[in-house]
């Protein structure tokens, strides 16, 4: 196997894991090492690798910046040494053979000068076996190193994870990938196509180890020479033209057109899975053009990026999101779903149809972000009149104000004194005994204007009913007594009324 044949012996053959390696470097050049390491990330990113190289470089007797010499009898015992110890914990998860391990801990190393033990996958440890490890994790004899590798950090305790040097493996960038295929394959006098390299390393999902794999798998089904037919026929891709007319017609709104698009892919045995991932990434490459607006961010041909870079231009990015969401949701409908296909079509045809789409709340979104840019832009000419002052009201002239008794009788109020207020009917309808509507002769009572005794105001009246005074009954007598007014000016009187 080329992963096999080609797996990094030292730090500096390493690619694609910068941050980890800045460390270790440093931790072999000054020989001041851990006891307890965790190594976490994605499959294929060089856990294992570094597990071995560091177990070498911690025993060897002339380490550098670079790992271990490869020279010394310590680094060329290593191999074959049982001073280091590989557990795979995905066959052996059980509580035994941690305690076994545990118990051949209890001695010292025989050839080497520390004993180190490389757990892989240890997230597959049942709850007991942690347990075990707890306390010699916690408390290592000075010759012991535990190296423990996972790609699933959140299933490792906390208790676990607290007692080691916890580094994470990143899934390695196309740049140092592709520097490393080209490195095996022209070692192994194998050619390749760019377009076909680009497809390879999209298909590893960051992982070396399988863009390994899927290179050798090609070098011998095409006899050393890899060109991008052969690399979709193998890797099950869907050839990109098609996707693009796809989305060209999807974002068009031509549902026709991408209907029959889609009926052709299906009639060529392309699984559904297979158009909705497809679709998925090239939205990713458009979402991501559009943003960075670089050519350089996406690894594809040319051609491929000139195509997405035309279609960017023709629609918004709240659009594009939504085409996004709905071929996640998509994705997650049709694992479980019993026609696949069906649910793909009626996809297609929600992100493509006119109807749809100006009834969807795509539509309503690119309104409402609209709508917000009116108003910042409203709120930026307010706050500048307010600043300088232009958007203050001119203060009224004098006499301008209307007397605010200047029609109030047109309006069916009564006259008191000099002014008019709508006396009549609202102390009439008070002194109603128990809130009962006047008869006929209260109605008809009016309020006339009396002149004021000493003391009053001069020029004013006071209001009274011509009314008589009735002797008052038992019920009066205990109700809530009048108000007296017989001293309230009419002016006084008004602003208690209005």
């Amino acid at each position: 196997m080329l992963y096999n044949l080609y797996r990094p012996t030292d730090f500096a053959s390493v690619k694609g894991q910068d941050d980890v390696l800045l460390t270790l470097r440093r931790q072999s050049l000054t020989g001041r090492f851990g006891q307890a390491y965790l190594f976490a990330g994605h499959r294929g990113t060089g856990k294992t690798t570094i597990a071995r190289i560091l177990s070498k470089a911690v025993n060897c007797e002339h380490p550098s910046e670079n790992g271990p010499c490869l020279a010394c009898a310590s680094c060329l015992a290593a191999k074959e040494s049982l001073d280091i110890l590989e557990l795979d914990a995905a066959s052996n998860n059980g509580v035994d053979k941690i305690k076994e391990m545990i118990a051949q801990a209890k001695y010292r190393p025989v050839q080497l000068k520390k004993k180190v033990f490389i757990v892989d996958e240890v997230h597959n440890l049942s709850a007991a076996a942690f347990d075990v490890l707890l306390k010699p994790l916690e408390e290592p004899p000075s010759y012991l190193v535990f190296i423990l590798c996972t790609t699933e950090l959140h299933k490792i305790p906390v208790t676990v994870r607290s007692r080691c040097e916890e580094y994470v493996f990143h899934p390695i960038s196309a740049g140092p990938m592709k520097e490393r295929l080209m490195e095996v394959l022209r070692d192994q006098g194998a050619s390749c196509e760019e377009d076909a390299l680009n497809l390879i390393i999209r298909s590893a999902n960051g992982g070396l180890r399988d863009a390994l794999g899927l290179t050798e798998q090609l070098i011998v089904s095409t006899d050393g020479k890899i060109t991008v037919d052969a690399a979709k026929k193998k890797l099950g891709v869907l050839d990109t033209d098609r996707i693009l007319e796809l989305l060209g017609h999807a974002i068009s709104l031509d549902t026709n057109m991408a209907l029959d698009c889609l009926s052709r892919m299906e009639e060529d045995g392309k699984s559904a899975s297979l158009i909705v991932d497809s679709t998925l990434d090239a939205l990713s490459d458009l979402v991501t053009l559009k943003s960075t607006m670089s050519e350089n961010s996406v690894i594809h041909s040319k051609d491929y990026i000139d195509k997405l870079m035309l279609m960017s231009n023709a629609v918004t990015f709240e659009r594009l999101y939504w085409m996004c969401d709905q071929y996640c949701n998509l994705r997650a409908v049709i694992r479980g779903s019993i026609n696949p296909m069906m649910d793909v079509r009626l996809t297609l045809i929600r992100v493509s149809c006119r109807a749809i789409i100006t009834a969807d709340p795509v539509s309503m979104a690119e309104e409402i972000g609209l709508l917000k840019r009116e108003v910042m832009e409203l709120k930026k000419k307010l706050d500048g009149a307010l600043e300088s002052g232009s958007f203050l009201p001119a203060p009224e002239p004098a006499g301008s104000r209307q007397d605010p008794s200047h029609d109030i009788a047109s309006e069916g109020f009564t006259h008191a004194g000099d002014i008019q207020i709508p006396f009549a009917e609202a102390y009439t309808e008070e002194m109603t005994p128990s809130g009962s509507p006047p008869d006929s002769s209260t109605a008809a009572d009016t309020v006339q204007p009396v002149p004021h005794e000493s003391g009053s105001s001069a020029g004013k009246g006071v209001v009274q009913t011509d009314r008589k005074e009735e002797a008052p009954s038992a019920a009066d007598s205990e109700a809530e007594p009048k108000p007296d007014i017989s001293g309230i000016s009419s002016s006084d009187l008004f602003k208690m009324l209005s």
